[in-house]
């Protein structure tokens, strides 16, 4: 793929279609979007009904677009590339046509509407016929180039900016030493620094790294110092607009963060040998995972000098002291190794807070949003930066992946600055090359050093923010729009992904395939031949045939044949064959194995061998490699597996008669083949982690085992009559030497004959009995066209059996996980690494569901899905794209194309696409109103709306929601609960007026008020949204957040507390005290009585009244101090315990010990949190349910 494919293909999509630029389909407008398809996305009447009431606040804005306008610093303008997008016609909603300049600064042409102004680069108008259209400024400068430029210059000089640097800034890839120039380099290609102070220039080219809890946009270092970055003259950029979103890439997100110097490319130049002579040096070593943490420690430890300590919990950090030389700076005295590790990716790509709004982003603007990297866990970074603080040397131990460089990049990211020493602190940072975590593995790794790869890490970077913003505008718009109209989806989010997809597109081929499939009737032969009293059925060599009366003419040649047909043998062949070795285990192969064999899927079979590389007994699983290198140590692996009682006695004689070296393979360069790394004593594992290190074993030893050898016999058999139409074959074969047979079974797994159902059968294994060439057998056969009787022609002694066979053509099967992950490899589908998860997606969003046999059937949401996708545009389903896009970042990887330019030339290509789908996706919904409910008709009538005052409609989903059929609004209710009616209760929250719900979550459970109307449009004042704070566990980065977006795809989080914020006045209504076990509040219960009890917002926590308590009533009145609600108590006759016997007093429950006292607390499931109730809430029922009265422990203030 050339590097203006993508550019073609998009100036292609858009010349044939004539695209315009996404409109925005809001939520209110998503009904209706079907109908008005043909009004090139005016507004809709005002009189329309509102989708969702969320929209409200939408309208004024829709209603006063702003117009942008961007001033030159001078009266002068460069040339100006305009392209076309649609509408020129005043005050219409038709996309902008975008104004780019020679700097790439955009504008907005008079009279546009947009909801937001959009900062983009954008290709010529797709009806010029050039290839390259990105900017003028690609071509030579125009005579009108000159003479602008020449103005400009004057005004600078007239302004003391100096005249323009015409000389193109080069950086030596080569040499890190040079960061001085380097760095001057940066500031004159970065025009952000124009006409700051030099103070604030110093500022800017000194980075610092913010705490590891502030929102902060990662700059691409590589970016900033890339040759092909420094523009060919320094130019006056326009002043920004501040409202305008900045452009797709990360480094132009933010051009002022302060970030270390990094150079971008191979090769890179390392520290002086003599640095540090004479004194002692800090080795810091930071790993992907704390396991791995402790073998490299184990590893370098092991035979050092002084002694060693380990503190910290959840990421622990060893020390120990080495006499021994550190091998990049030999004549240091001592060197002092800190190893500690982070939890896989320390940052992930999202969008800014400004993008998250479902109700207000339009998702065609998140094609050209900026991507920020935020911190998965704040105390990462803080660890990160107590660790490296002082080190000469700094040691990556990540995963020898491109998932690895990336996160080696987000470690620098944070503490490579805090480096002790000056000049280039890159230069002292290396990285590990391993593939085991046993001492001896992590020991030759420390002895070999390397580099890490910058140019790895950013082909990752390019395909998060590429599968980002195409996954989540289409999957925003879709599900939106979808879940609007129909009510039975089976799925809570109708997600899109770039892999996902098409993987998802091959399943519904082959189900296509099928339901297409028309059997057909076809006739053959069938000989079958007595001899020595076995009977061997041979098989026509013409194979079939679907003409029945050319078959009848066959048997009736033969049987009015004078003399009598006979069938003859013509030849007798045997000879010896081998079955070669099977090839080293890559990934693929170990997924397709697992699949086949073990019947584990992908995503489970990929996560076993992980944990068992882990644990130190296979090598890194996620591998390309099929050949062993040349420094492989075969001998020594196999010697590991001799007191195996499985297999100990084959590798005993293996390694006697010598073993072979594995044929054919590639050796990829990455990492080796998949292979045992130490030997596991039978029950030493169990369940599937035995099962998958039993397969790879088993594997590995075959992998350099002896050929197996069969003796085949292949017998040739011809009637005269029939001449060509008259050969016939019987094969048979017998196993001389099993090889490798022994040790694995060869019919276990293999590669699929999916494309050929109807080639040359194999061979069966079977003792044939003696033929001999000239051997005649008479022929017995039908007597007429019909099967019926046998007419027997008298034999001499031998015989055979000729008759007709019928047999029906029949449909191919369900692709299994095996051949599906075939598919994915031969297209290019994923990695090796990502194929696993790009399955258990469709899985998961139930397009598809698993068969018995490991089969993958389409579901009916994931047929309509792709077939709509067909309908409208099928490159979206296609593999095509997506091969071609990491086709690209694969040449990111090796340095042959440059990120943002492989980024911009993707996000064109899907932005366009995604106009089409949205002008067109009237098409996909013919196809789901055939095949699903629409919301009117379906759900029952649950809760009053407090705008109409009609019922609203309940669909129990997944999501459940509630429907409006005359405003035609969706309200989307909490996942995680029951949702209950609560008749006759309103929303106090001024506006509202909705008739509220119960929402009813853990165990036992706590209930709590529910406004479908205030769920859905929170205010800021409120506090923290419920569910949205989840933090991702450490190793499962990637996965969580990809799941969490998909939560927030579908409207809200899996929630299992309140679902409104603490201070919404609802909520505030029924605050009786604050809970000193959580930042929420306790509530008192609204079920009232008769069993009174208070519920924590936050905890699940219920503390029970007393059964004396006849009624509760909460006040109006709140505490001076605490701001909490006072509540009546009324006791029943004569079981007061107040003096007196006084039945009715006011309390405020947080300082109240006589009402404390009397309480008992019981602490139930939060399945949210780890929870740890040690000591807390005691009363003689320990809080756990007990009857025992006791403080409970909420008065002690």
């Amino acid at each position: 793929m050339t590097d203006n494919t993508l550019d073609k293909l998009a100036a292609g999509l858009k010349d044939q279609l004539k695209v315009d630029a996404a409109p925005f389909v809001p939520a209110s407008a998503l009904s209706a979007a079907n109908n008005n398809n043909d009004n090139g996305g005016k507004k809709s009447d005002n009189k329309a009904p509102q989708k969702r009431n969320a929209n409200n606040n939408r309208g004024a804005r829709n209603k006063k677009p702003k117009e942008t306008t961007t001033k030159q610093g001078n009266d002068k303008k460069p040339k100006e590339t305009t392209t076309k997008q649609g509408n020129d016609k005043e005050g219409s909603d038709a996309p902008v046509a975008t104004v780019v300049d020679q700097e790439g600064n955009a504008k907005n042409n008079k009279g546009k509407k947009w909801k937001k102004d959009i900062t983009v680069k954008t290709k010529s108008s797709p009806s010029h016929n050039n290839e390259n259209q990105d900017t003028a400024a690609t071509t030579g400068p125009t005579k009108s180039e000159k003479k602008n430029k020449s103005r400009n210059n004057q005004d600078k000089q007239q302004r003391n900016d100096g005249p323009e640097d015409k000389t193109e800034k080069k950086i030596k890839p080569t040499s890190t030493n040079d960061n001085k120039g380097q760095q001057q380099g940066k500031d004159k290609g970065t025009t952000t620094n124009k006409g700051k102070s030099k103070a604030q220039k110093k500022k800017q080219n000194h980075p610092r790294v913010h705490n590891g809890e502030d929102k902060r946009v990662v700059v691409d270092a590589a970016s900033e110092h890339s040759p092909k970055q420094q523009p060919e003259k320094t130019k006056k950029m326009a002043k920004p607009n501040k409202k305008s979103a900045p452009s797709s890439s990360t480094s132009s997100a933010s051009t002022n963060n302060k970030q270390p110097t990094i150079p971008p490319n191979q090769p890179q130049t390392t520290n002086d040998l003599n640095y540090a002579a004479g004194r002692p040096i800090k080795v810091v070593h930071i790993a992907e995972k704390p396991s791995i943490g402790q073998a490299i420690a184990v590893g370098l430890g092991g035979g050092g000098g002084g002694g060693s300590k380990s503190y910290g919990k959840s990421l622990p950090v060893h020390e120990f002291t080495d006499d021994s030389p550190f091998p990049k700076a030999p004549k240091a005295t001592k060197v002092t190794h800190v190893v500690s590790s982070v939890a896989g990716h320390v940052f992930n790509v999202d969008f800014p807070t400004e993008f998250q709004s479902w109700d207000t982003v339009d998702p065609a603007e998140l094609f050209h949003a900026p991507v920020v990297k935020k911190p998965c866990k704040g105390s990462v970074v803080k660890h990160l930066q107590e660790v490296a603080k002082g080190a000469d040397f700094l040691v990556l131990w990540m995963d020898c992946d491109r998932e690895g460089e990336n996160i080696n990049f987000e470690v620098l990211e944070c503490c490579m600055h805090l480096m002790a020493g000056s000049g280039s602190k890159f230069d002292r940072v290396y990285r590990a090359h391993f593939s085991a975590i046993n001492p001896s593995d992590i020991k030759k790794a420390y002895n070999a050093l390397g580099k890490p790869d910058r140019c790895q890490s950013l082909s990752v970077d390019a395909r998060q923010e590429l599968d980002l913003k195409v996954g989540v505008a289409f999957s925003r718009f879709q599900t939106r729009y979808f879940q609007g109209r129909y009510g039975d989806l089976d799925s809570a989010v109708l997600s899109y992904g770039p892999c996902q997809t098409p993987t998802l597109g091959f399943c519904v081929q082959r189900h296509l395939e099928m339901e297409t499939f028309k059997p057909e009737p076809y006739w053959l032969l069938d000989l079958g031949i007595m001899n020595s009293g076995t009977m061997c059925r041979a098989l026509w060599d013409s194979g079939r045939s679907f003409n029945r009366n050319k078959v009848d003419g066959y048997i009736a040649k033969c049987r009015d044949a004078n003399p009598a047909s006979v069938a003859k043998v013509t030849s007798v062949t045997t000879k010896d064959k081998n079955q070669g070795r099977p090839v080293p285990l890559n990934t693929v192969a170990l997924l397709k194995a697992c699949s086949k064999a073990l019947g584990i899927g992908p995503h489970s079979a990929l996560q076993i061998a992980e944990r068992l590389y882990l644990s130190g007994y296979l090598s890194y699983p996620r591998t390309e490699s099929t050949r062993y290198p040349k420094s492989f140590d075969i001998a020594g692996t196999l010697q590991d597996q001799l007191h195996d009682n499985r297999w100990g006695s084959y590798v005993r004689d293996l390694l006697k008669e010598g073993f072979n070296v594995a044929k054919g393979g590639v050796d990829m360069g990455d990492h080796p083949p998949i292979t045992p790394c130490r030997h596991a004593h039978s029950g030493e594992l169990s369940g599937d982690m035995a099962r998958v290190y039993d397969l790879v074993a088993r594997h590995f030893i075959a992998s350099v085992s002896h050929d197996a050898k069969w003796r085949s016999t292949t017998v040739k058999i011809s009637i005269e009559e029939l001449g060509e139409k008259g050969n016939f074959t019987i094969r048979g074969k017998t196993l001389i030497s099993p090889g490798f047979l022994a040790i694995m079974l060869h019919k276990q797994y293999g590669d699929e004959r999916e494309d050929d159902p109807f080639g040359e059968e194999e061979e069966e294994e079977k003792d044939l009995p003696e033929f001999k060439e000239g051997d005649l057998y008479g022929l017995s056969f039908s007597s007429s066209k019909k099967s019926g009787d046998k007419v027997s022609v008298a034999p001499a002694g031998k015989f055979c059996t000729l008759d007709i066979k019928e047999k029906m053509t029949t449909p191919p099967t369900y692709l299994t996980e095996s051949e599906l992950i075939s598919r994915m490899e031969k297209h290019g589908i994923g990695t090796d690494a990502s194929i696993s998860t790009h399955i258990e997606n469709i899985l998961k969003r139930y397009y598809v569901e698993l068969l018995p046999g490991r089969k993958l059937k389409p579901t009916k949401l994931g047929l309509v899905l792709a077939q709509g996708y067909h309908l409208i545009d099928n490159s979206l389903v296609l593999p095509k794209i997506r091969s071609d896009i990491e086709d690209q970042c694969n040449k990111i990887a090796k340095g042959l194309a440059e990120r943002d330019e492989v980024v911009r030339k993707a996000i064109d290509l899907f932005s366009a696409k995604f106009t089409y789908f949205v002008d067109n996706v009237s098409k996909m919904d013919v196809l789901f109103g055939s095949s699903f409910a629409r919301l009117q008709d379906v759900g029952k009538p649950f809760t009053r709306c407090g705008l109409t005052r009609r019922y609203l409609q309940f669909i129990a989903g997944p999501p459940p929601r509630l429907y409006n059929k005359t405003t035609e609004t969706v309200y989307v209710l909490p996942i995680g609960g029951e949702i209950k009616q609560w008749t006759g209760r309103n929303c106090p929250v001024d506006g509202c007026n909705f008739e509220l719900c119960l929402y009813s979550v853990g165990a036992p459970p706590r209930t709590f008020p529910l406004c479908p109307n205030c769920f859905n449009n929170p205010k800021p004042e409120w506090g923290p949204i419920p569910g949205e704070d989840t933090t991702p566990t450490p190793g499962d980065e990637e996965d969580e957040n990809k799941e969490r977006n998909v939560r927030r795809m579908a409207g809200k989080n899996m929630i299992r507390e309140c679902p409104h914020p603490d201070k919404m006045p609802l909520i505030e209504e029924m605050t009786v005290s604050p809970d000193p076990e959580s930042d929420g509040v306790l509530i008192l219960d609204p079920h009232l009585g008769p069993k009174w009890r208070l519920v924590s917002t936050r905890e699940p926590t219920i503390v029970h009244m007393p059964k004396s308590v006849e009624k509760v009533t909460v006040l109006d009145t709140k505490d001076e101090v605490l701001g909490c609600r006072m509540m009546s108590i009324e006791f029943k006759e004569g079981e007061s315990p107040l003096e007196g016997g006084k039945k009715k007093y006011t309390s405020c429950f947080a300082n109240d010990e006589i009402l404390q006292g009397l309480v008992r607390i019981h602490h139930g499931d939060e399945r949210m949190k780890a929870s740890s109730r040690g000591g807390r809430g005691r009363g003689r029922g320990g809080g756990r349910g007990g009857r025992g009265r006791g403080r409970g422990g909420r008065g002690r203030h």
